[in-house]
């Protein structure tokens, strides 16, 4: 055994909360870092511009595409919970290089989302604050606040997820609840319009430029798969918590869209004009209590970031812990947190949300640009994911499973993907493309020098994922 393998498997952690988390645990979470209120806030009004009245079908086609991916996701869920999730299944089907350099591309794409959830969080209640005449700058209440989230995150998985859900409770509430309103008194009724394929502005490439939005709102579906470690039977609720999330937030988001394009009259003009429909509409009907509204959408961004950050940390927490990355990451907190992993992901995404938010005319643009270039490089695991359910041997798997949803899945992720960096894109966007490029080819040096070092780590990251506590009888035998 090389000295860098005892390293890695002495240094090995495992995650064993005192209280596992339960079905609805996990599935409240994964809900917590969709984050609706903050999707709907945000998302739908750019959906609405690039597909006009058909933005619900817009929204059904991403979720069919989702629904694929996380069906890919599940097929090894089922089999191999790991904290290590995706990275971990691509690891086991394309080998140590691949499985390395996922890794590291992934963990760059989580810093600019964790980045993206702080800066909004700041910006939000900057905003919300000078609502009641209260001005302080967007960057006191980031960094304040992604500070003490860091805090609650390391303190318990169950303490940080129970805060994320009471979040996700209050912002369902508001949502649902003007969104009744409003089709229970609709300016010019019911109609069937939004779902009718010549609703959509532009066709084809309205659909085009509206997918990868839709797409964005569902990131972070995978999460109770990173959380399988610390929740009570993994191998079964795992995949439930991630179908289920899917299918919630698809009825969601279907019921939401609908609702605010009837309350414009099924007005595309109309509807594009306002910045954010659905205030607007949450002003129209509730009144003085709109400010339910504005409370709403700062338990989603809360709910959110907790939930981020507790799902991308175990990804790479178990990166370290397997040896991809450094294991000084797998350092486990005296709560059974990953430590070392959520305050580097915490410290570089308050230092990203700041950089970028001062770099942007506002602190809007800045949250655009790193969702933007964050979701890059989820999207192309996503892909790799659903070739790996290709590639890696099941005999348990007909025809239609290994083949041909996962070929769908890859068609349906390289849309948004093309959509992102296709040419002609306005600048610093147009850049983008290129900064994941190198990314890629810089994670993919850097593993191809891991393995030369370390012979034995393809054997480590192509084994199955294992039960919970092999790793610490593994590090007492060496």
């Amino acid at each position: 055994m090389s000295s860098l393998e005892k390293e890695t498997v002495s240094n090995s952690r495992t995650l064993e909360p005192k209280r596992k988390l339960t079905l609805v645990d996990a599935i409240g979470s994964t809900l917590a870092q969709m984050a609706p209120a903050a999707a709907i806030y945000y998302g739908l009004p750019v959906i609405f511009l690039a597909t006009g009245i058909g933005s619900p079908l817009t929204l059904l086609l991403s979720a069919v595409a989702i629904i694929i991916v996380g069906l890919s996701l599940t097929r090894f869920s089922a089999k191999h919970p790991s904290s290590g999730s995706l990275i971990k299944y691509i690891g086991m089907s394309f080998g140590g290089v691949t499985g390395t350099a996922s890794s590291i591309v992934f963990i760059a794409g989580t810093v600019f989302l964790a980045a993206s959830a702080f800066i909004e969080l700041g910006g939000w209640t900057a905003d919300s604050l000078a609502l009641y005449g209260i001005h302080i700058h967007w960057a006191i209440p980031t960094v304040v606040l992604g500070v003490l989230i860091w805090g609650l995150t390391i303190i318990g998985i169950d303490r940080s997820t129970k805060i994320a859900s009471i979040a996700l409770i209050i912002e369902v509430l508001v949502l649902l609840g003007v969104s009744v309103y409003i089709l229970l008194d609709p300016p010019n009724g019911l109609s069937a319009k939004p779902f009718v394929p010549s609703s959509v502005t532009d066709g084809l490439a309205g659909v085009g430029l509206g997918f990868p939005l839709a797409i964005y709102l569902f990131i972070g579906f995978e999460n109770s798969a990173a959380l399988a470690e610390e929740t009570q039977n993994p191998k079964r609720n795992v995949k439930r918590a991630v179908l289920v999330s899917i299918a919630i937030m698809t009825v969601f988001y279907l019921l939401v869209s609908y609702a605010v394009i009837a309350g414009f009259g099924n007005n595309k003009e109309e509807l594009v004009k306002s910045s954010n429909p659905f205030m607007t509409l949450a002003d129209r009907y509730l009144g003085d209590f709109s400010f339910l509204a504005v409370i709403a959408g700062f338990t989603s961004i809360v709910g959110m970031t907790i939930a981020c950050l507790n799902g991308f940390s175990r990804i790479a927490f178990n990166s370290a812990r397997e040896g991809l990355i450094t294991v000084k990451l797998s350092a486990v907190s005296k709560w059974q947190t990953p430590a070392g992993a959520l305050s580097l992901l915490s410290g570089l995404g308050i230092v990203f949300a700041l950089l970028f938010g001062f770099a942007g005319d506002t602190w809007v643009t800045g949250f655009g640009y790193l969702g933007t270039i964050g979701t890059i490089p989820l999207l192309l695991i996503y892909a790799l994911l659903n070739i790996a359910v290709i590639v890696y041997p099941n005999e348990e798997l007909n025809v239609f499973q290994r083949y041909v949803l996962p070929v769908l899945g890859v068609i349906s992720i390289a849309l948004p993907i093309w959509a992102m960096i296709q040419p002609g894109q306005p600048k610093p966007v147009s850049y983008f493309p290129w900064v994941i490029f190198a990314i890629v080819l810089i994670s993919l040096a850097y593993a191809w020098f891991r393995v030369k070092r370390d012979p034995s780590l393809p054997a480590r990251v192509g084994a199955a994922a294992e039960p919970t506590g092999e790793y610490e009888a593994k590090a007492s035998s060496v």
